[in-house]
């Protein structure tokens, strides 16, 4: 009878960490429609404002990459600043379509004056950021798995 318990745990058990093991953030079908998702295995906190998905050039994603965008109030988006750069974003794009915005988001996305970031989180996601200058800003965060 304890065997047979013995059994069953270890079958569940090695049935969930395959499971798990599954659903990595090298698994693309299952975030690749998630904005939300996708900003969270970026390493950014999404924003409490609606997001969606845009097509881009990406090139140079290796593994997953996507752009996601979302605009609102600027004191929402500089809420959605403070959490993920807590020296904020003081960086302002000296003349249109940057190199490194053009290669990840396409041209006509980034202005001159326009704040930009771009990095490294942890060894394996790249990121560019653009924040517009409008009234109500708009934010796309282009995020790639650099893993080759």
């Amino acid at each position: 009878m304890q065997r047979r318990r013995f059994l069953q745990g270890a079958a569940a058990a090695m049935a969930t960490s395959l499971l798990a093991a599954a659903c990595t953030y090298g698994d693309v079908p299952s975030i690749a429609n998630n904005p939300e998702m996708l900003l969270t295995e970026g390493g950014f906190l999404p924003p409490d404002l609606e997001m969606q998905l845009a097509e881009g050039p990406l090139e140079s994603a290796h593994g997953w990459g996507h752009i996601v965008v979302f605009s609102g109030p600027v004191g929402e988006v500089e809420h959605w600043v403070r959490a993920n750069f807590p020296e904020g974003i003081e960086s302002r794009a000296e003349r249109d379509d940057l190199p490194v915005v053009v290669a990840e988001l396409g041209e006509g996305v980034q202005k001159q004056g326009d704040r930009v970031a771009s990095g490294t989180i942890g060894s394996t996601m790249d990121y560019v950021v653009v924040i517009s200058q409008d009234t109500e800003p708009t934010v796309h965060v282009a995020v790639w798995s650099n893993i080759r």
